[in-house]
Parts: C-alpha cells; sequence; structure tokens
C-alpha cells in the first residue's frame, strides 16, 4: 500500500500524541480569612507519572492590599527547601526529593504550605509562575499551574498609628533588633548614618548567604540581628507602626533573628514556634561579650531582649513568625 505524504506527517503526529507524556498540575489551594488574620493555603501537585527529583518556582498575591505570601514550610520528603522573599511581595521556593520519597506514580502530593496573611476586605489570586519540575531521571515534566484564591470577609483593620522607639547603643559593638515594623521614611540602614561608627560598616548575617554589609539605602526588616559599631554611647530614635508584618525566615544552621513586642520573653517562649532550634545566644554589649549559650530543653532560664538580636541555630528551615 502506498502511503502519502499526508498520511505519513499523520501517522507521526498519532504516535507523538500517544506516547507524548501528560502534563501534571500544580494548583494552589483556597483559603477564607477574616481581615487581618494569618493561614495557609498548600500547593498541591496532581500526580508524579515518573517521580520527582525537584522543583522551583515563583509564587505571589496579585493584590498586596487584599492579602500577602509570608513564607513557606515543607513536607517532610522535601531534604532540601527553601522559600526566599523577592520583589513585589513574592517569594521563590524550591525544595528537592534526595531520598526518593516521592515515588513513581504518586497522586495528590503536596509541594509546600504557604503562608497567608489578610490584609484588606476582597479576592486576590495567588499565583504560580517560572515553574520548573525535574522527575526521576532530571527530565523536565511538563506542568500546568492553577492559581488559589485568597478571600478576605470584612473590613481592613485600620492602619496603626506611629510610635517612637529608641535604639540604645553602649561604645562598643551592638547586636540590636527592631521588633516592631519600621514606619515609612525609618525602615532603612541610613537612619544610623549619624553614629560614629569609626569605619564599621553595619552588619547582618544569613545561613546559606553568609555576612552581608548593609548600604544606606538597604531596608531594615523587624525580627532580625543586626552589627552596629559606636566610638560613644548614642540613642537612636525611630518611628514604628505596629508589630512585623511578616514572618522571619530562617535556614538550617546559624541565624541572627530578634523577637518581637516590647517585652523581654524566655527562649523556651519566645522560639516555640520552631521544632527545630537548638542553641539561642545573646550578646551584652556593655560588657562587649557573648552571654551563656541557652540550650533547648536544658537547666536555666535564657532571656530574650526585645531590642536585642541573638544567634539562633536551627537544625531545618522554619519561619519565626511575630507574637510567638
Amino acid at each position: 500500500m502506498k502511503i502519502t505524504g499526508l498520511q505519513f506527517i499523520l501517522i507521526l503526529l498519532t504516535g507523538i500524541i500517544i506516547t507524548g507524556a501528560q502534563a501534571v498540575t500544580v494548583s494552589v489551594q483556597p483559603v477564607t480569612l477574616s481581615s487581618g488574620e494569618s493561614g495557609t493555603a498548600d500547593i498541591i501537585l496532581d500526580s508524579a507519572p515518573s517521580g520527582l527529583s525537584g522543583y522551583q518556582m515563583t509564587v505571589q498575591s496579585e493584590n498586596g492590599a487584599v492579602g500577602v505570601v509570608t513564607g513557606a514550610t515543607f513536607p517532610s520528603w522535601a531534604a532540601l527547601s527553601e522559600a526566599v522573599s523577592a520583589e513585589g511581595g513574592s517569594y521563590a521556593i524550591r525544595a528537592i526529593d534526595l531520598n526518593s520519597k516521592v515515588e513513581a506514580g504518586a497522586t495528590e502530593g503536596v509541594f509546600a504550605t504557604l503562608s497567608v496573611k489578610a490584609v484588606g476586605s476582597g479576592n486576590t489570586q495567588i499565583t504560580i509562575k517560572n515553574l520548573q519540575i525535574d522527575d526521576d531521571a532530571g527530565n523536565a515534566v511538563s506542568a500546568e499551574t492553577k492559581a488559589g484564591i485568597l478571600t478576605v470577609q470584612g473590613s481592613a483593620p485600620p492602619e496603626p498609628s506611629t510610635e517612637e522607639y529608641s535604639v540604645s547603643l553602649q561604645a562598643g559593638w551592638n547586636l540590636i533588633n527592631i521588633p516592631m515594623q519600621p514606619a515609612d521614611g525609618f525602615d532603612r540602614a541610613d537612619v544610623f548614618k549619624n553614629i560614629q561608627s569609626a569605619g564599621h560598616s553595619m552588619l547582618t548575617y544569613e545561613s546559606k548567604a553568609g555576612w552581608i554589609t548593609l548600604g544606606k539605602d538597604d531596608r531594615l526588616k523587624p525580627m532580625t540581628g543586626y552589627w552596629l559599631y559606636t566610638t560613644s554611647p548614642v540613642t537612636i530614635s525611630l518611628k514604628v507602626s505596629g508589630p512585623p508584618k511578616e514572618a522571619k525566615s530562617l535556614d538550617t544552621g546559624w541565624n541572627l533573628a530578634g523577637i518581637s513586642g516590647k517585652t523581654a520573653k524566655p527562649a523556651e517562649t519566645a522560639l516555640s514556634g520552631l521544632s527545630s532550634w537548638s542553641y539561642v545566644v545573646s550578646y551584652d554589649p556593655a560588657r562587649q561579650q557573648y552571654r551563656d549559650a541557652g540550650v533547648k530543653g536544658g537547666e536555666g532560664e535564657t532571656l530574650l531582649m526585645p531590642g536585642e538580636g541573638f544567634w539562633v541555630y536551627l537544625n531545618a528551615p522554619e519561619n519565626l513568625n511575630p507574637g510567638t
């Protein structure tokens, strides 16, 4: 039988359709909250026909006036994972199935659980962009995405009024924390530009990035430890506007962090939302030396001060939420 050119093309196309891999779907689950409330939304993979070696994506609320994404946590199979805040309120999240826990043929698996916060009434989409999935063989997986709807009920809470907050520095090195949300105009490192630093830079530390030098235009984040040096005691007046708006993302290893609020708290209380912390170390600027380390479950009480930063060691990535 003679096969025409058109028939040959149709046969090839049929083969492609039959043998082509079926696209999987990654979707954000809907969530309904009241204004000012925090909640979670799962990111679901509907199936993994060829298993999973890892993924990466960017997630974001399309309307920050209604609600925002504040972080992410990961299931137990995600041996290597991170959620990194990016521009415009988005989060870059990624995970690797290092121990092949997600097997070929798996269905309805949780990729990650997003932390979301309701800001004002209305609806907004939580979208997935720049999605990349690899199967067990390292091949790219064709995937569709479905946005989730964040519904916020009720009227938006009133904007918190600003109040004065003083940062008192001792001569020498100081490990500070801003335990409230810096108000507009007081949320960049240049608020400390007039201290006599003897040429020392303002520093912070992240477990993966290491030491970070802050420039005058870098944004100050609450619940974050910052090192400052001054040749003489000085008090810097800031304005703050209520509690921190976002959780503090912490990585495996040592992190510089701080508590939220206005009162001192025992470490066991302040860090109760972190299941994997092991050690916490604060700094005494008057003596220019570290205090004794606090050990989770150990004897004695380690008190954490709201205006002081501290080192905390984690065995897995977690988020330190305001108010804990």
